[in-house]
């Protein structure tokens, strides 16, 4: 099969489209023909071999959707010709995260698709039993593959990690992006008010379509210039640049939440800044099946549009991440094998 294979670290071509091997399901596997890959920015982490831990060579991409070709044995929850989804990696199902009903912070799977096991960059993936969802028909399975990544992961950093609760104000760093567009329905489902930030005037429009009730645009570290410290929740999609900015939008007893960061630099925090106004600050990283299950409720029912920022085939991978970074789209590209 064809597929985008990573030997070595490294730019844009270092993503090489090769004649790749794809073997029969082991236990508890299936073999899915994927529809679509998301490109997600953790994509082009995992190009530059930021992960010490990576396998290479190795297929890229974790957000895959698909059509079941074929059961490995010991599958019971799906058949032949269902349309499923995956999450990041399959959980253990036996550490103590797992035996507590949070599989989203397994401590026990070493799997991660695109980083320890082959991805989505293909035409064809082998994906754990534990790492799918059931796509819904109103779903379509382009917009199935990457609602993992973006408005479950989202949901999760809201409503678990941040505690939001409805009437809430939240702010969003990032907002036009893949997880950020989503991050801004999710927020407004679950009845917040939205301040989006972005630093590109012209994406204000898509934001406003999309439910944010003010949109900020300034620079990564100037967003507390523009806004009053009333937010009880900001959710940072960029990390580094624009965590201390964010911070000091909030309000006494605010939550920082840290889902993305752009750079591999460190950054200082003020812990005087934390004591003072006793602001509480967690990182989210994963979502649960059981997350994704409610995204899929959501665009089924009409209350969650999913955006696709562009449609490409396996050979313009490396432009699909070039736009990426140079931030040139709205939504999330998809790679339609």
């Amino acid at each position: 099969m064809r597929a985008i294979v990573i030997r070595e670290p490294g730019g844009p071509e270092k993503l090489e489209l090769s004649d790749w091997p794809i073997g029969e399901p082991g236990r508890g596997q299936v073999r899915v023909r994927v529809e679509a890959c998301g490109v997600c920015y953790r994509d082009i982490v995992d190009r530059l071999g930021k992960y010490p831990f990576m396998r290479r060579p190795v297929v890229t991409g974790h957000e895959i959707g698909g059509v079941i070709l074929a059961l490995g044995p010991g599958v019971t929850e799906f058949a032949v010709g269902d349309r499923v989804a995956s999450t990041h990696r399959p959980p253990c199902g036996e550490c103590d995260e797992c035996v507590s009903g949070n599989e989203a912070r397994c401590i026990g799977s070493p799997v991660m698709y695109g980083l320890t096991a082959d991805g989505g960059y293909a035409e064809q993936a082998l994906l754990w039993e534990s790492s799918m969802v059931k796509v819904p028909d109103q779903v379509s399975l382009e917009a199935a593959s990457f609602l993992h990544c973006t408005a479950a992961v989202a949901l999760r950093a809201l409503r678990v990690q941040g505690g939001l609760v409805a009437g809430q104000t939240v702010l969003i760093t990032g907002a036009s992006g893949g997880v950020g567009i989503h991050a801004v329905q999710v927020a407004k489902i679950l009845g917040a008010r939205v301040v989006a930030v972005t630093s590109q005037a012209d994406k204000r429009a898509a934001l406003t379509e999309y439910g944010a009730d003010e949109v900020i645009v300034s620079a990564p570290d100037a967003i507390h210039k523009q806004v009053v410290p009333t937010v009880h929740l900001a959710l940072d999609l960029v990390g580094v640049p624009t965590i201390n900015s964010a911070m000091r939008t909030l309000r006494p007893g605010g939550r920082l939440v840290i889902v993305g960061n752009v750079t591999q630099e460190r950054v200082e925090v003020n812990p005087g800044y934390l004591i003072v106004k006793e602001i509480t600050l967690a990182g989210s990283a994963l979502a649960s099946r059981d997350d994704l299950r409610q995204v899929f409720a959501w665009v089924a029912e009409g209350k969650l549009r999913p955006v696709i920022a562009g449609r490409r085939p396996l050979e313009e991978a490396a432009a699909a991440q070039e736009a990426l970074s140079d931030k040139r789209i709205i939504g999330r590209q998809i790679l339609v094998p």
